[in-house]
């Protein structure tokens, strides 16, 4: 009896190891198919990645890894509602963990709650200290922020010219956060100037240009 159960409980462990490991791979090709422009080819590899890390946690909803998968798999996919719900559980489940906080953050920011996010981000920080996870942080913050301007112009094109002004007011806030964490990004300062400019916002503009070296 005893050597069924233990049969029965390796069986599992193979299954949720083998599981997830395939939802890890499906999310790494996704990265190479996105690194060579092959965005649809990518965003179908990351959701059946989504897929293995649900089934993973069908399996075994113990898991240590699957939660915080999910959510990155899902930020990745823009379902930043389900992805903010399952990084949460990751840390309750899991214990906090930076990674998760600063994808959480990057989910509410882009949700459009700047101060929230940011709180998330800085309990990332606090929690790791390398100069890495600040780096591509504010990557992906001056990637949103100029993202949200584009869409900005899309919006006003398509005659939702409120919904456009409202994308750029949010574009040069999310800009501003991103140089907040590194006052030395110049180049974050200046996109920040001409965003500013094209809005009619001069103070802001000639105070960035300043601190942009201009």
């Amino acid at each position: 009896m005893m050597f069924s159960l233990f049969s029965c409980e390796q069986k599992k462990s193979d299954r949720t190891f083998k599981t997830f490991n395939e939802g890890v791979a499906l999310n790494l090709d996704a990265i190479e198919q996105q690194d060579k422009g092959n965005f649809e080819r990518a965003a179908v590899l990351n959701r059946q990645s989504i897929d293995k890390f649900k089934e993973t946690l069908k399996i075994d909803s113990t898991h240590p890894g699957a939660r915080s998968a999910l959510g990155h798999s899902l930020y990745i996919d823009k379902q930043f509602d389900e992805a903010i719900k399952w990084f949460g559980q990751a840390n309750k489940v899991n214990g906090a963990a930076a990674i998760n906080y600063r994808e959480m953050g990057l989910c509410k920011i882009s949700l459009g709650n700047i101060q929230a996010g940011k709180a998330d981000i800085d309990k990332a920080f606090s929690m790791d200290t390398t100069r890495e996870i600040r780096e591509i942080t504010i990557q992906d913050l001056t990637n949103i922020g100029k993202l949200a301007f584009e869409y900005a112009d899309d919006y006003i094109k398509q005659g939702e010219s409120q919904k456009g002004s409202d994308y750029k007011t949010f574009s040069i806030g999310v800009l501003m956060l991103a140089f907040e964490y590194d006052k030395s990004r110049k180049d974050i300062a200046m996109v920040i100037s001409d965003f500013a400019d094209k809005i009619g916002d001069k103070k802001t503009a000639s105070m960035y240009r300043a601190l942009g070296g201009q």
